[in-house]
């Protein structure tokens, strides 16, 4: 039996939707955790990139403090997940949570000593986070039952992408007002925080695993369990394979992001929070899309478009002349980061052992660290050698041609989800607004999915009164592709 098996829901709790997972103590205690912390966290990428970059005035800098954010999980993953896998997970996770508030609290001091320490900071940083993932992934299942992990899963999206678009804008903001210390600051405090949040959690006892004795050659074999049990399974084997070619261009665009915006482009530090910000209006957008209808679509749909369309609007971003047009591609590189998070985390989560479930996260962590740290890296280098937007256009060329080839060499990726819902589409008016998910009240939907598209057309009516006519033919271009889709979908049962 699985860990999500083990929770078993009340009637009211299974019919009710989105409604009973804030119901639920447990998970609204570990979602307003996250949402407390990741605001913290849109703070601290902000003020490591910026205050490198300003002190250096390199992309290789840059890159190699991105590539920092991720090494140490190269030296821990795959223990981290026998741990998480054995141990009290409410206990990694608050320990990793005031691990990484002290850490964030001494990179002020540090930076103005030796950068060089900052560096080695973040990748203690990223140690604790080794832990702190899959003990959070694992932790979700068991906090709701099977059935609601979709909805879930879309409404921590919802508070990422809330996080998204309020904690970067707002820490530009403060960066320009009292300096890049006091972002780093809150954001220690923030992880103070969500340990708190953690601790008042009541987790069922499944959770709670017995310490036991532990070796190295009994570490060793759980390790390997979980390697294995990937390499035997054709969908954890496709997802697996996949990481390597489609995971570089996001991590290479976090390290190049920060030189082409500040230094090609030349924006401000107030316009490079609004630059960020937008990716998170991509991410709202895309979320309320899976919140709406994303029980229909394959999971390996949701997967694979949400990849390819990252790399056409990484390319864009590549060639950018202006503020506006780095707004407009950081809204499709967030719709589609939002697409393959959102579908890869809930197929891993219906599709892994409850038991198994933290290896295989650490195992696959293993591989995205060594992506994200190698990419920077390299791409990085390139920038130095033949510029930022060469660079980024040969990063995405590479991620879309190796990704196609995973795609063709392994036919599991393409089959994932094929036992998704296959209704008739209803009209595109009910799309947007209806009731498409039985398990939600009609009513309080509505008022759902129409609180939120206004939220986006506000942003929009803004952005074109700001922008102009740029922005108008984005908003003109989404309008036509959705309702061609909806179309489509509806006469001859597209995707």
């Amino acid at each position: 039996m699985t860990e999500a098996a083990a929770v078993v829901p009340s009637p009211d709790e299974s019919q009710a939707g989105f409604r009973a997972l804030m119901r639920n103590r447990n998970y609204a205690l570990l979602w307003t955790g996250q949402l407390v912390s990741e605001m913290g966290n849109r703070f601290h990428w902000i003020a490591v990139s910026l205050w490198i970059y300003s002190l250096t005035g390199s992309a290789a800098s840059v890159s190699l403090a991105v590539s920092s954010m991720f090494a140490g999980g190269l030296l821990v993953s795959l223990w981290a997940g026998v741990f998480v896998d054995r141990f009290d997970r409410r206990k990694i996770l608050i320990i990793a949570d005031l691990v990484r508030a002290g850490l964030v609290l001494a990179i002020p001091t540090l930076i103005r000593s030796n950068i060089w320490l900052v560096y080695v900071d973040l990748i203690l940083i990223s140690i604790a986070t080794a832990f702190f993932r899959p003990a959070i992934f694992a932790v979700v299942p068991v906090t709701v039952p099977r059935q609601s992990l979709l909805a879930a899963n879309s409404l921590f999206s919802a508070m990422d992408t809330g996080t998204e678009m309020a904690g970067p804008l707002l820490a530009g903001v403060l960066a320009e007002a009292f300096g890049y210390s006091s972002l780093l600051y809150l954001d220690a405090g923030t992880f103070v925080v969500s340990s708190l949040c953690i601790a008042l959690m009541a987790l069922p006892p499944t959770v709670q695993h017995g310490i036991g004795t532990l070796s190295f050659s009994s570490l060793w074999k759980s390790v390997t369990e979980g390697v294995h049990y990937i390499r035997r399974d054709a969908f954890q084997w496709g997802l697996f394979i996949l990481i390597f070619p489609a995971t570089l261009v996001g991590a290479g665009l976090n390290a190049l992001q920060t030189p082409l915006a500040k230094g090609v482009v030349g924006i401000t530090d107030a316009q490079f929070g609004t630059f960020n910000s937008v990716w998170g209006l991509g991410f709202l957008a895309a979320s309320l899309l899976l919140g709406w209808y994303g029980s229909v679509v394959r999971r390996s749909t949701l997967i694979l478009s949400g990849y390819f369309l990252g790399f056409i609007a990484t390319a864009l971003m590549g060639l950018s002349r202006g503020f506006q047009h780095l707004l407009l591609t950081a809204f499709a590189v967030g719709f589609s980061n939002t697409m393959y998070y959102v579908g890869l985390g809930t197929a891993l989560m219906e599709h892994t052992p409850g038991a198994l479930i933290g290896r295989v996260i650490s195992t696959r962590q293993l591989a995205l660290g060594l992506v994200r740290v190698v990419s920077p890296l390299v791409f990085g280098a390139l920038a130095e050698w033949s510029g930022i937007r060469a660079a980024i256009f040969v990063m995405a060329m590479a991620g879309a041609l190796g990704t196609t080839a995973v795609v063709l060499w392994l036919p599991s990726v393409r089959q994932l989800g094929r036992d998704a819902q296959t209704a008739r589409s209803p009209g595109l008016w009910r799309w947007t607004i209806g009731s498409i998910d039985p398990e939600i009240e009609k009513a309080r939907q509505h008022r759902m999915n129409a609180a939120s598209l206004i939220s986006i057309l506000v942003v929009f009516v803004v952005l074109i009164y700001r922008l102009g006519s740029p922005v108008l033919v984005f908003v003109i271009a989404i309008t036509l592709l959705t309702y061609l889709g909806a179309l489509a979908r509806r006469r001859w049962g597209v995707g």
